[in-house]
């Protein structure tokens, strides 16, 4: 996840205050809360379908990400181990944005992250 949000950081920059870094994998690691299968497929569905500054303005249709979201968690299979960084409507930034949200699981294998950002 580390990797994802220091390449992605360069293309947040502009909405960042001056000289904001992205935290390291350690602290990344630490920000992060075990999530059941089916708390992160409700989740992803939330941060794939609305926006977290602006909840009334949609990103996605929240049937559609209902349905994609499911596959994922249904592709990685009963084994995977699922993380978060929010609880309720707090969270613990794992980026330099104002405002973010991530869902990250994996098989062991495979990786999947669903990452909302935003900036007031």
């Amino acid at each position: 996840m580390h990797d994802l949000v220091a390449e992605l950081h360069p293309m947040w920059k502009r909405y960042l205050p001056s000289g904001a870094e992205p935290p390291s994998a350690s602290q990344i690691e630490a920000l992060l809360e075990p999530l059941s299968a089916d708390a992160a497929v409700e989740l992803m569905t939330k941060l794939a379908a609305d926006n977290l500054i602006w909840p009334s303005s949609k990103l996605m249709d929240r049937e559609l990400a209902h349905h994609t979201v499911t596959r994922i968690v249904k592709w990685l299979g009963p084994g995977a181990t699922w993380w978060t960084n929010r609880q309720g409507s707090s969270w613990d930034p794992v980026t330099a944005c104002t405002f973010d949200g991530v869902v990250a699981g994996s098989d062991g294998e495979y990786l999947a992250i669903l990452i909302q950002v935003g900036e007031d």
